[in-house]
């Protein structure tokens, strides 16, 4: 019988101890932020992590608010951009009132929150912080085609039940999706953009990756 995947607040732990041992380098062009955000929108930063995208975003003149679900990166945040707000982020309740941001940024935050329930969640209360007509920007992973990868896949579908969930050293579960599966997630977005870009994970490995923007 298959294993249930873990929960967000079951992986808080992993993510603590990577807070100040993991490089997150998803490339964020300067042009794209420029067209699709408004000047000095209000962007919320959903999963921030230590706050590399907050320090650049602040910098750029907008006005920037974090959450994540792990402390440790909430206090390498607030190092890395004192001139923004964190909150942490708690049973997948995003801590913000209705109706607050232009913009909610989401890099890997899918990747990071592998169960379907808490990715849908996720999906809920970012539409209910944002205002009419709000944007969702997101890079993340879609499924891999190397060896490598498909041989995790497979492992983690005999664990978990699901293909495309895997585990890291450390203790950490991930995951990788189907396009279908993505365009689903984010069917009450109209998009406005979708293209593929190379990155390199927070492991130091080659990888393709998925940009969109959504507008509500």
């Amino acid at each position: 019988m298959a294993e249930t995947i873990p929960s967000s607040s079951q992986l808080t732990k992993y993510w603590d101890a990577s807070a100040t041992s993991k490089d997150f380098a998803h490339p964020i062009p300067q042009h794209l932020l420029e067209a699709y955000f408004p000047a000095k929108a209000n962007v919320l930063d959903v999963g921030c992590g230590y706050g590399r995208l907050a320090s650049v975003l602040s910098a750029m003149d907008f006005q920037v608010s974090g959450t994540d679900t792990s402390s440790a990166m909430l206090t390498e945040a607030r190092k890395n951009a004192p001139n923004c707000e964190f909150r942490e982020c708690c049973d997948g309740e995003l801590p913000y009132d209705d109706d607050v941001f232009n913009v909610a940024i989401a890099i890997t935050l899918f990747t990071s929150v592998p169960s379907d329930i808490d990715q849908r969640q996720l999906i809920s209360e970012i539409k209910r912080v944002l205002k009419p007509s709000g944007v969702l920007f997101i890079s993340d992973m879609p499924l891999q085609w190397t060896t490598r990868y498909l041989s995790r896949y497979q492992k983690g579908q005999k664990r978990y039940g699901q293909y495309g969930v895997f585990d890291l050293e450390g203790g950490g579960v991930v995951r990788h999706h189907e396009l279908d599966y993505f365009m689903q997630l984010t069917s009450d977005f109209t998009p406005l953009l979708m293209e593929p870009h190379e990155v390199v994970t927070m492991n130091g490995n080659q990888a393709q990756a998925i940009r969109f923007v959504g507008q509500l």
